[in-house]
Order: C-alpha cells, then structure tokens, then sequence
C-alpha cells in the first residue's frame, strides 16, 4: 500500500485520466453553481469576503492548560508551528481566509494533513476545494474516506478520515452531508441574476430607453419586408454600437416615438440592489450596515455593530472552528492532551485606549503601567529605573481611589473625596443603616428655563450686535474675547444658584452640609468652557451662511434663539449631575454616617431620544470619582468628544448601599 508522502507524489503527478466533478445541484440558481454566483454577485462576494477576513485577522493561539485556572501560551508545539504556517505557499491569514469562502460559499470545507519533511512542523496543511472531491464514503453521520482528483487530471488517491478534518454546515434529514448557505438566497439571487439581464438587453435594445414606434392609422400601411428594413436602419444608426446612438431621431410621416416605463422590480435597480444587499446579510446573520453605508447609521451605532459582528454574528462560527480542530486536528499531531487552540478576540471585543485606560485604573486603583512598557507601545527603547510603576502619594493601597480622577478644583482636598475604607467606622443607628438611598441629578423646568432665558436674551443682544457689522461687509464684526465673556458672566450666577439648590437638596439626605464656596471655581471653570463653546458654533454658522450668494444672517440667530431651551437644558442638566456628586463628595470629606463604609455610586439615567450609545450606557454604574464607560464624569460634560455631549439630556443619580 502506498504511503502518504507517494499517494501525494501521485496525486500531483499529471494523468490523462479525465475526471466529471458532480455540481452542487442543491444550490444551483439558473445553472449557475454556487462558486460561480460566489464569482458574479457583488452583493453575495462582498458578504462571503467581509465575514471571511474578519475571521481570518483574528490570532489563531495555540495554548496548554496548567490546572483550572491557568493556561500558558504555546509557540514552539507542533500545532503551533503548523496552525502558523499550514503550507509553504500559504500564511495563517490566508489558510483561515480561504477556508471561510470555501465554507461559506460551498457549506464545507475540508483540511488534508500531509507530512512534510520542509515544514518546522513537519506537516502541511491543504485546502481540499469541494470540485475535487469525486465521491466520498459516508456513513450516516460522516464521511470515513474521500477520494479526491484535480479537475485538469491526475491519480485519484483515496484519503480516510485519519488524514483529514472537515467543516461543515447541517443538512436537515442528512446528517452526513452538508448545506450552502446559498441555498437560501435561491429566490433572491435568481431575481438578481435576471434582473442583470434584463437590464443590459434593455441597454442593448435600440434607442437605449422603454419606447415604441407609433405610425398614424391613416396612413398606408407597411408590408412585412418595408417594417424590416424600417427596424434594421434604426437600429444600426441609433441602437448601443450606431453611429447615431445617443443622439434624437427625427421621426416622418407623423411617427412617435412613446416611452413607457415598467413597474415590475428588475427594472427598479436601486430598490432591487437594497433588497438583495439585505436578503444576503440576513441568510449570513450580519448587519448590513457593517458593509454598505445606511442613511440611519451614526458613529455610535457603527462601533456597536463592530462589537456585535465577533460577539453575537460570528461567534458561532468560530466556537465551531476551535472546537473541531481542539476535537480532531489536535489529537492527528499527537500533541500534549491539555493542548487547545483558540482565536483571541480580545482586540476586537474590547473598547478603544481611553475606555480601557479607565476601566483598569478604575478596576485596580492603581496605575497599571510601567514606564517602559508605555514607552514599548511607542516603539520607544527603555529608560534607566522605568520598569518600576509609580504609585502618586494620593493613592492609597486599601480604599478605591481612582489615579485617573482629574475632577478636582481648588478648595476641595482630593484624597478627602475619596470612599472610606472597608474597615472604618460605621454609625450603629437605625437611621444610617439604611440599604438603599438614590438621590436623582436631573434639572426641573425652572432650572431649564432660567438657562434657556439667558441663552435667549444674549443671542439676541449678540445679534443686535453683529448684524448691523455684518452688512457693513466689515471683517471685524465678530469679538471672541467680548461673548465669551459676556456669556459666562451671564450664565455663572444662574450656573450657581442651580447647583447650590440641588446640591443643598442632596446633602440634607446624606445628613451633611453643603459648601457652596468650594464650588464657585469648578462652575466659574464650566460658565467659561461653556460660553467659549456656544459662541464657537454661532460663529462657524455666521461663517458658513456669508458663504451663500444672499446670506440670512438674521435666519442663523433665529434658529440659534429656537433651539436654545435644547442647550438650556444640556446645561441645566449637567451642572445638576455635578452638584448630586458634590454633594456626596462633600458628605465622604464630612464623615456623614449615611456614606461612611457604604458603597458610593453613581448611575447613568439615559433621557428623552437618546443617542444610541447613551440608550445601551442606561443604568450603567460607576464609582462616585470614576468616568463612565464614555469616558465622561457625568451627562453633558462639555469636555473629550462633542459626539459625547452635545444636547445631551441623561443625568445620574447618586446610589449609596451597604458593604
């Protein structure tokens, strides 16, 4: 009996034998095979293609298990070097991207295990495409032998079961075979594919448009030799390759040329495209949007399709994938029983560097990087003593500071506003051993209107202002430095008196005091950021209607006056949300019983039309002193990404509960 290495030698060798590969008939659509729609439907390449390389860019690691909870990274197995180079012609991303089309398109995929001296492994890997394969011996479950032959000739060489692994769809009622997810595009790709002719006969038939020739009924009539040399002269002067084409013609003996039109969808081309582009993505489990650009999608949304597409489209897919080959690959090289593989979806699953970065100094209280290895993500070399982390005086050990706080201001002790300790102690009365207290940071109407009403009276003293400036046709018509001062002077004192009310409220629950002096700085801070900002945009949208040949001046400070209880009540609201926190902050630094070893927290309450990454932040918590997972302190923080904040409505509320 050969051996492997001669049945290979074989397999290569060229024969005139001439070999008839069975079609996929099952998803066969108008005599086009499931490759050849893969070859000629945009929609359905484009799927199969984005799936595929999204699967093949994931690191394939290769690990062994020490125990329950511990595992260690394995680079130098045999199943590492082969999983790492499968072939001498193919890289890991290639081998795991061709085997994604090949399942996606056909249902199955089958690997060929083959020694190879070459290899570090001392194996390669093959692809076997499913047009090789002639027939194969199933039982009712799987197949135990395949026998397999290029399509341009050669020894056929029957492999078993021992020397290959497949992947493969379920057939319903044929749990041996295999189904092409085509399968269930039949209807629509049928549509498609007759749709694309009807659409280039109609591009071919002369004139290039829906359109009949009408004669008079009064005239003398046509015998059937004059109406063909009639039809052949148009459409050799005005049909796709005439010398007229394009061009009007001119019709005699009171000829009219009617268009008309058809309603049924192949000619409704871009109805049709949707259609299909959806029809595909939901055979495959996949947002559409992921691929073609819709008019409903925002930023947000796109980055949690992006999230989802590993963790609820394709997870299955890969669990599949890991499993087969920790089942049935890994047990062929006879590596190390404890031996398994596994894609790593961390870098796809996990949010960017600045939701992380939080994440981990909230988690562990702690920097958590050493200078060297930051300089390391730089591609820095090392410096001399940066391999120890520093820790900041004002971050201790045994509380829950956060390192990455920078939400401080002048008056307030920082460390102070740090949670008490697990082993501090508690007041023992009834009152304080409450499990449960929330405390809303939302703005009522009359905190929205008395900074909708300032905002108004300014928008219109700015436009008293600027207008008789503007068509002067002078440069100078707009003073930065004037209105940001003035709105910040106009909006701290009402900025104050909000703060001061509710943060009074606040600390009455926590039995505290509220310091209303240690406040002015950080809303002084906020009045200014906030003027500097709102005049900002007046600006940018005076500049852009002077673009237009008859610019409205008058029109930018209308909408701006119109929409100013929107930003009243951004405002309102987040100067709400920090006066709640204080509050608590205060009753920590005050010892008030209410917090003292309680958990202090805060609790994002998405508001009204909610942008989508704020309605799935919806009763998200957080330390009192963290960021959320947006990176902001509190709801309409006029600071980091303007996507984050502008006109939003959210507030917190502070929850305090027992250990």
């Amino acid at each position: 009996m050969p051996s492997i290495a001669e049945r290979w030698r074989l397999f290569k060798k060229p024969s005139i034998i001439n070999v008839t590969v069975s079609g996929d008939a099952s998803t066969q659509v108008l005599n086009l095979t499931a490759k050849e729609l893969y070859q000629t439907q945009d929609n359905l390449q484009a799927v199969v293609n984005f799936l595929s390389n999204s699967i093949a860019q994931l690191p394939l690691k290769v690990y062994v298990r020490n125990g329950e909870n511990e595992r260690q990274r394995d680079r130098d197995s045999d199943v590492a070097k082969l999983l790492w180079r499968p072939n001498a012609d193919q890289t890991e991303f290639e081998f795991i991207r061709a085997t994604m089309i090949e399942y996606f398109v056909i249902g199955s995929c089958i690997w060929w295990k083959l020694p190879d001296a070459e290899s570090e492994s001392g194996y390669q890997l093959r692809i076997v495409p499913s047009e090789w394969i002639q027939y194969s011996k199933t039982d009712a479950y799987a197949p135990d032998t395949i026998r397999i032959c290029t399509k341009n000739g050669g020894t056929a060489v029957d492999v078993p079961k021992s020397e290959f692994i497949q992947f493969k769809t379920y057939s319903v009622g044929n749990p041996g075979g295999y189904l092409s997810p085509i399968s269930g595009l039949r209807n629509t790709l049928t549509e498609q594919v007759e749709a694309g002719r009807f659409r280039r006969q109609l591009w071919k038939s002369s004139g290039r448009l829906n359109a009949q020739i009408i004669r008079p009924k009064d005239v003398a009539p046509w015998d059937d030799e004059t109406r063909k040399k009639f039809a052949t002269a148009f459409r050799e002067a005005w049909g796709s390759n005439g010398s007229k084409a394009g061009s009007i013609p001119i019709m005699e003996d009171g000829m009219e040329i009617k268009p008309f039109s058809t309603s049924f969808k192949e000619s409704e081309w871009a109805q049709s495209v949707v259609f299909s582009r959806e029809a595909v993505a939901a055979a495959y489990g996949i947002n559409p949007s992921l691929i073609w650009h819709s008019n409903s999608q925002t930023y947000a949304s796109a980055k949690d399709n992006a999230r989802a597409l590993y963790a609820d489209c394709l997870g299955t897919v890969i669990q599949m994938l890991q499993q087969r080959i920790n089942a049935f690959l890994i047990p062929m090289l006879g590596a190390d029983p404890n031996t398994y593989v596994e894609f790593d979806l961390t870098e796809k699953l996990k949010g960017s560097f600045e939701e992380r970065a939080s994440i981990l100094q909230t988690s562990v209280g702690a920097p958590w990087l050493t200078r060297n290895e930051a300089r390391s993500d730089m591609n820095l070399p090392p410096v001399e003593g940066g391999d120890e982390i520093i820790t900041p005086l004002n971050v201790m050990s045994y509380g829950v500071a956060n390192p990455g706080n920078d939400y401080t201001y002048e008056g307030i002790d920082n460390q102070a506003k740090k949670l008490t300790p697990v082993n501090a102690p508690k007041c023992s009365c009834k009152s304080c051993d409450d499990t449960n207290i929330k405390i809303k940071g939302k703005s009522n109407e009359s905190d929205n209107e008395r900074v909708t009403e300032v905002l108004q009276k300014f928008f219109e003293r700015q436009m008293r202002s600027v207008l008789p400036k503007v068509k002067a046709k002078g440069n100078d018509y707009w003073n930065a430095e004037r209105w940001d001062k003035e709105l910040s002077e106009d909006l701290y004192p009402i900025l104050q008196e909000i703060a001061d009310e509710h943060g009074i409220e606040a600390s009455e629950v926590l039995d505290s005091y509220y310091a209303t002096a240690k406040t002015e700085n950080y809303i002084k801070k906020t009045s200014e950021v906030r003027a500097k900002n709102i005049n900002r945009q007046t600006f940018k949208r005076i500049a852009a209607e002077l673009e237009n040949e008859e610019p409205d001046i008058e029109k930018v400070f209308e909408t701006r006056t119109n929409t100013a209880d929107t930003v009243g009540r951004s405002v309102a609201t987040a100067i709400v949300s920090f006066a709640v926190a204080e509050a608590a902050h205060q009753a920590i630094s005050n010892g008030s019983p209410r917090v003292v070893g309680k958990i202090v927290e805060k609790e994002w309450v998405t508001g009204d039309n909610a942008r989508p990454s704020h309605r799935m932040m919806n009763g998200e918590r957080v330390p009192i002193d963290a960021d959320f997972s947006n990176g902001q302190h509190f709801p309409g923080e006029d600071t980091g990404d303007p996507d984050e904040s502008c006109g939003c409505n959210c507030s917190t509320s502070v929850i305090i509960s027992s250990k």
